[in-house]
């Protein structure tokens, strides 16, 4: 069995709550609450925030990884469809992005308007996100928004 490292562990943090594979790689989150300083093993760049990881699902080789843009200390599970990685940045407008599965490159993102810590779900071409609440992570408050969503972005 293979062990690979790929970001820093902690409180909430590491690759919990939602890897999921393609059966060629596999892909998680890199939640970093405590903004630990660590080296994205694939382009060595040096972060304090979370992102999200591809490794050979085989050799848990490192593809790729990248930074979340909103730079926010955690992030959602990950979900994948036809080659597309869906994940969601608990930043509080909310952003979700759409990653090529191949490389890491983000392909498209929205904002939601409140925090996304949960993964997406994926069904007859579109994708269904919800947000509904707006969280202190530095206070572990609860802040709960009235105006809970949920989104469904659909290709037709």
């Amino acid at each position: 069995m293979a062990e690979q490292e790929v970001g820093p562990g902690g409180l909430g943090g590491g690759g919990t709550w939602g890897a999921t594979t393609d059966k060629k790689r596999a892909y998680t989150k890199l939640a970093n609450p405590l903004f630990k300083n660590f080296t994205l093993i694939s382009s060595q760049t040096n972060i304090t925030t979370s992102g999200w990881v591809a490794m050979d699902a085989k050799s848990v080789e490192i593809l790729w990884s990248i930074v979340d843009p909103s730079n926010s200390r955690v992030c959602s599970p990950v979900t994948i469809a036809n080659a597309v990685l869906f994940v969601g940045s608990t930043y509080k407008q909310g952003p979700i992005y759409a990653i090529d599965a191949k490389n890491g490159r983000i392909l498209w993102s929205y904002e939601t308007s409140a925090t996304v810590y949960d993964g997406m779900s994926v069904s007859n071409g579109c994708i269904y996100v919800g947000n509904g609440y707006k969280v202190n992570v530095k206070a572990f408050v609860q802040t709960y928004s009235s105006d809970t969503s949920l989104f469904a972005f659909c290709v037709t």
